[in-house]
């Protein structure tokens, strides 16, 4: 049964109708077009004052395209984080990853910075741009350094959710006892039970998840 039903939304509007239709879990964007960018400090404030005592995960990503981010480009995620912290922000989702495997250096610096700030911390698909056989490896790294959940669709976004299914259920079954995998990327309120079921997942994703 479906516990966690997080809508991923790029307005205060479309996350109050979400909170509204039974989403119980936001995750908050600008550009959902670019598969999510960092929102402005005005859209974090107003969604987590609607949102009440609703769960908001805040992206840090200050541009779309890849997860290869440059110094300067990290240095801007890491004032993001200061920002999220200090208007309320409780949890963020970000991701970098260097050719197929993850970025060790650059999650390192922002977990770390994400943990000084009580913030918890989400991997977003950025994970799916990890090889298949570099995954486990990046799971277990990423528990033992204190992330929650990764959000993933189990293999590129051009294939279906129902063809990822094999791909998915191996990451929930060699997951870390401490970390969830949270499958979207085309889970929907018409799908997202059957996902769930077939997974044996209590968590979802999507834009259209209720």
């Amino acid at each position: 049964m479906i516990k966690i039903k997080e809508a991923a939304v790029d307005s205060v509007q479309r996350a109050r109708e979400m909170i509204s239709r039974g989403a119980n879990r936001i995750e908050l964007n600008s550009r959902l077009d670019l598969g999510g960018i960092t929102p402005d400090t005005k859209k974090i404030i107003d969604t987590l004052a609607i949102a009440n005592e609703l769960p908001v995960v805040i992206m840090v990503r200050p541009r779309g395209g890849d997860f290869e981010y440059s110094s300067s480009e990290v240095e801007q995620m890491l004032d993001t984080m200061q920002i999220i912290a200090d208007v309320g922000g409780e949890i963020v989702t970000f991701g970098a990853v260097s050719a197929d495997e993850l970025d060790f250096d650059s999650m390192s610096i922002l977990i770390g910075c994400a943990h000084k700030l009580h913030l918890q911390v989400v991997m977003h698909m950025a994970f799916d741009q990890i090889a298949n056989h570099k995954q486990q490896n990046a799971m277990n790294w990423l528990s033992d350094h204190g992330v929650k959940r990764i959000l993933t669709h189990g293999g590129p976004l051009s294939v279906p959710i129902m063809q990822s299914l094999p791909h998915l259920q191996t990451l929930v079954n060699s997951a870390p006892a401490n970390l969830t995998i949270l499958p979207g990327g085309g889970v929907t309120k018409m799908n997202a039970e059957a996902i769930a079921n077939i997974l044996g997942v209590n968590e979802v994703h999507g834009t259209q998840i209720v």
